[in-house]
């Protein structure tokens, strides 16, 4: 397997996670019956909603970032940096196969003298 098919298969294989987690929540949410809970039982019920719906977000925005990802390896631009166009190295792909600066760009975009400019 070639490196792209490996991100590939490992990009398709988190948005099928990312896929099923979400229609288990939606599954879950629909089940949950609170008729005749207490207080209690409410608040916790709230509370996990409310930590649900963060990892949910959290997934989605995860969700966005794989399919551009995926579309740019369709578009043979995988693994290219949007600000200078130099390749990412395999090794910053492979701890973050959604990147899209190099190192020394996103080094540059977090530097806080860069905002002063």
């Amino acid at each position: 397997m070639t490196e792209i098919g490996f991100f590939r298969s490992f990009l398709l294989g988190q948005k099928s996670s990312i896929l099923n987690k979400t229609q288990e929540f939606k599954a879950q949410h629909l089940s949950t019956s609170l008729h005749g809970a207490d207080d209690a039982e409410m608040a916790s019920f709230d509370l996990s909603m409310n930590v649900s719906l963060h990892l949910q977000e959290r997934d989605r925005t995860a969700l966005v970032q794989i399919e551009r990802a995926l579309a740019k390896i369709d578009s043979g631009t995988y693994g290219l940096c949007e600000a200078c166009g130099e390749s990412i190295e395999p090794k910053r792909l492979k701890a973050r196969p959604f990147a899209i600066l190099c190192i020394d760009c996103m080094e540059e975009q977090e530097d806080p003298r860069h905002s002063l400019n």
